[in-house]
């Protein structure tokens, strides 16, 4: 199913009216100012305001660190004098404050966070002044890489100035003193921002609504860190510890991705970060996605994760339109999701065109052009195939892959070994020879450390495997030297002879479900010593049988499968850009032409006719600058519309214009056409020639709108002009298929519709038809909702 957007038709004789004036561009120079398409801010509900007796709420997109009830993201940082015990901190907690307790120890947050935030916190000295200097509510706030923020009873209390509340410890003191009185609630509001590409790190911190630090340069690469509190033996009390990342790209474990809809008892229970309290920071797997520049592309559009597993997710978003990615629940139509937000264009634009639909489990954000995301989340219990999709409108047909949600299978059991001492160049008739030395394998890894033998001799690993169903099993092995894999005494697959460990052989047999006797045969003749087996089904991953894994044992054998060029995507910028070669659609003798705005067309040399229009990106010639003669390339966008099929005349002479028209023969022209080439005006627009029995005909074309915004308003002028003498009875069809008239248009239904208009146009059949003759006609396209 096609996702199709919201256009408006129009068309007209007369000339096309000029465009008004375009705004200037914003700053990266993908959106114009004023742009209602440009990806509307998240909304976020701001922090209530504290007051002496009540903590304001955090706002709606904070990681809530203490809310007033627990220190369950916190962990003891023992004095010298703590007493020994747990990591559980040992501070008072009451009336929604945590205090310091007499030696206690301070505390320190149980994750670390990378990237840059803003971090709130609220302090109270004592009520009782007691002391005076360093020795008056002491305590500290420490971020990793960064000087102690002191925290201090400063009100009317002398000490050296970098000491002194909201100083930098032994760094730089306040720009001024903001402490209120002694038993009165005070505020930090501290923001950091990590050393990027060498410079420096800056801190700037507000104090009580002052700022009395800004954009102090920190000499610190540290780019992770925690937060600790500072237990400096006087009862400081802390609530309303929140903190919110300043960056989408930052790494920040516990950062929040939209959360996830609920879902049925028996659907997956992903937990994609979804909770105010952050995850652990371990992360069993990287994923990294790059959207394709001008392509419309994924670069991967398939990984696997295990069950639970935490999952890191980095997002490149290097084209220049918007981009995200949709993870949603298995066996969901993505195209036809994003494609459902067109019936409410306005709500899903406020939503960033992120569908309100239940399957979605788990999202980043819409990233403009060149930004980056990173998330953490917990892969699905649930084994299966979960589809992501970009659901910008009319992105999801080419942008989409499965996250494969697959678990590890069952290891051998009942191993044992059997040690040959012998020189060979090849696997030997192992049966034929007598042990060295036999015995069992305590672990169930197939592993070469067996005596002192470093060459010449051979093992014989036998034990079994449990198929857990009937189906197909896929077996790999590698080694250095030869190997040999044997399931129920039948060979699967082999990689015999002297040679280094690295390639990995792979074979498959069918198995029933119950034990199977597995050998693995293996010769040493000389040099590193390397073995690595490994077993995959439909029902679980590949699972290593070995100690020893080669690098890439995780994507199995190499596949043999025809060389891929790199992309060599065609922009367009300020003028029509021309491609004239092999196209899907067009033939032969295509000539693509890429309009400013992404709108394109591909015209036919052969058919001497349109043969399609599209939107987005234009063409990908990687396929012709790499091979001669490689084949047709197809479009690069989307949306392709072909108005009377491929390579198809315009003219035809008939008096039946509801008839079959020519269908085209790669051995024979078009009989009457003769192509007479094409001109470019002053702004590289082409004008196509050719005469038809007689008849000279010029054919040009103007775009106008953005074909890559869903309400873009793209349109395609095509104006055709024709002189001399006309056949009787001859007709110029404009489109053929399912048509009909609609509010002075005609709708042309199809896998891509679009909207047509022409003057005198007829519906005859299956073809919009025009009666043909000499002037000049104008036809206006746009794609339809």
């Amino acid at each position: 199913m096609r996702l199709l957007l919201p256009l408006t038709l129009a068309a007209s004789f007369a000339a096309h009216a000029a465009d008004p004036k375009e705004q200037p561009m914003t700053p990266g120079g993908v959106y114009r100012a004023h742009d209602m398409q440009r990806p509307r801010p998240p909304v976020v509900t701001p922090p209530g305001f504290s007051t002496q007796d009540k903590a304001g709420a955090p706002p709606s997109d904070a990681i809530v660190l203490f809310d007033g009830k627990d220190l369950s993201q916190w962990k003891c940082d023992p004095r010298k004098d703590t007493p020994p015990g747990d990591d559980q901190p040992r501070w008072k907690v009451e009336n929604g404050y945590a205090e310091i307790s007499a030696k206690a120890g301070g505390i320190r947050t149980r994750e670390k966070f990378k990237g840059d935030y803003q971090l709130h916190i609220e302090w109270r000295a004592p009520d009782v002044v007691v002391g005076n200097g360093q020795g008056r509510g002491n305590s500290g706030i420490y971020i990793g890489g960064f000087p102690e923020i002191q925290v201090l009873d400063s009100y009317e209390n002398d000490t050296y100035p970098d000491g002194q509340a909201a100083g930098l410890y032994s760094n730089y003191p306040p720009m001024v003193n903001a402490s209120r009185k002694p038993g009165e609630w005070q505020t930090y509001d501290i923001l950091f921002e990590r050393a990027q590409k060498g410079g420096k790190a800056h801190l700037t911190v507000i104090h009580n609504g002052v700022v009395v630090h800004y954009l102090r340069e920190i000499e610190s690469s540290v780019q992770e860190g925690d937060i600790s509190l500072q237990d400096h033996l006087n009862p400081v009390r802390y609530r309303n510890i929140w903190l919110r990342p300043l960056r989408v790209d930052s790494d920040a474990v516990g950062t929040k991705p939209p959360a996830p809809a609920a879902k049925p008892a028996e659907a997956a229970k992903p937990a994609a970060q979804a909770k105010d309290k952050p995850k652990a920071a371990k992360v069993d797997q990287v994923i990294k996605i790059k959207t394709m520049t001008a392509q419309m592309k994924y670069d991967e559009n398939e990984f696997t994760v295990r069950p639970g597993q935490q999952v890191k997710l980095i997002f490149e978003n290097g084209d220049d339109l918007p981009h995200n990615i949709v993870f949603c629940q298995p066996g969901t139509n993505t195209v036809e999701m994003a494609m459902k937000q067109m019936e409410k264009p306005e709500e899903a634009l406020k939503r960033n065109w992120l569908p309100d639909d239940k399957r979605i489990w788990l999202s980043t954000k819409l990233l403009n052009p060149h930004e980056r995301q990173e998330i953490i989340f917990t892969a699905p219990e649930k084994g299966g195939e979960y589809p992501f999709v970009c659901t910008f409108p009319g992105h999801a047909l080419t942008m989409n892959g499965k996250l494969k949600v697959l678990p590890l299978g069952d290891g051998l059991k009942d191993l044992k070994f059997a040690l040959y001492l012998g020189k060979w160049e090849a696997l030997p008739d192992f049966s034929k020879l007598k042990p060295h030395r036999e015995g069992a394998v305590a672990d169930n890894l197939i592993d070469i450390k067996l005596d002192d033998y470093k060459n010449e001799f051979g093992v014989v690993f036998t034990g079994k495997l449990n198929a857990p169903r009937k189906g197909s099993y896929r077996f790999y092995i590698s080694g250095d030297d030869g190997v040999r894999l044997l399931v129920d005494g039948k060979k699967v697959v082999e990689y015999d002879g002297i040679h280094p460990a690295g390639d990995i052989k792979e074979g498959s047999t069918q198995l029933e479900a119950g034990d199977h006797e597995l050998r693995y045969e293996y010769f040493q003749g000389g040099g590193e010593i390397f073995t690595f087996a490994a077993w995959k089904s439909a029902n679980f991953d590949i699972t290593p049988l070995s100690r020893w894994t080669p690098k890439g044992w995780e994507k199995g054998a190499k596949a043999k499968q025809k060389k891929e060029f790199d992309p060599i995507p065609v922009i367009v910028k300020d003028e029509p850009v021309i491609y004239r070669n092999f196209i899907q659609g067009a033939g032969n003798r295509g000539i693509g032409v890429g309009y400013p705005g992404g709108i394109n067309i591909a015209w036919s040399a052969e058919s001497m006719n349109l043969a399609e229009f599209w939107r987005g990106a234009f063409m990908d010639a990687a396929r012709h600058w790499n091979s001669r003669g490689g084949g047709h390339e197809k479009p690069l966008g989307y949306d392709v519309v072909q108005p009377t099929g491929e390579v198809t005349p315009a003219f035809f002479v008939t008096d039946k214009p509801d008839a079959e028209w020519p269908v085209w023969d790669k051995t024979k022209r078009y009989e009457g056409f003769a192509w007479k080439g094409y001109s470019l005006d002053a702004k590289r627009n082409p004008t196509f020639r050719y005469t038809w029995n007689g008849a000279e005909v010029e054919e040009s074309y103007a775009a106008s709108g953005d074909g890559n915004k869903p309400d873009g308003k793209a349109t395609l002028v095509r104006t055709v002009t024709v002189s001399g003498n006309v056949p009787a009875n001859a007709w110029f069809r404009i489109a053929t298929g399912q048509i009909e008239a609609k509010d002075g248009t005609f709708l042309i239904k199809g896998t891509t519709p679009a909207r047509v208009q022409v003057a005198g146009a007829q519906i005859a059949g299956k073809n919009l038809v025009v009666p043909a003759k000499a002037g000049s006609m104008t036809i206006t396209y746009q794609w339809a909702q």
